[in-house]
């Protein structure tokens, strides 16, 4: 895990459950922790995130943005597993991002891509 990560995403992501995050779901986690290209992207999102919870209330704040980082992850792992062209990768996570309200720059989403397919 880069050390340079904000304390929030150490926090949530520090001993994951081994019964989900085993395989490609660990392998892909690992990855989007360790890249130091993807540091902008998680104070981005972790940033969106918390502005957004104020319309989210439903839950509170600490648990609101593991939930949404957790689902986050989990979109990117699918599309890993689905093994989508860029292209692809980048309409499909804009699509889930824009549900979401999670609304990170083309750049990130390509530094993304790179990251999870190039390691």
């Amino acid at each position: 895990m880069n050390k340079d990560l904000p304390k929030t995403i150490k926090d949530i992501f520090t001993n994951p459950d081994p019964v989900i995050w085993k395989g490609v779901w660990l392998e892909t986690l690992k990855i989007l922790l360790e890249d130091i290209k993807l540091l902008n992207m998680w104070n981005e999102l972790l940033n969106i995130i918390k502005n957004n919870h104020r319309e989210n209330k439903h839950l509170n704040i600490n648990q609101y943005i593991k939930w949404e980082l957790k689902a986050f992850v989990a979109q990117i792992i699918k599309l890993k597993k689905d093994d989508v062209d860029l292209d692809t990768f980048k309409i499909l996570l804009t699509k889930y991002l824009l549900k979401k309200n999670l609304n990170l720059d083309e750049k990130l989403i390509l530094e993304i891509y790179n990251s999870v397919y190039e390691n």
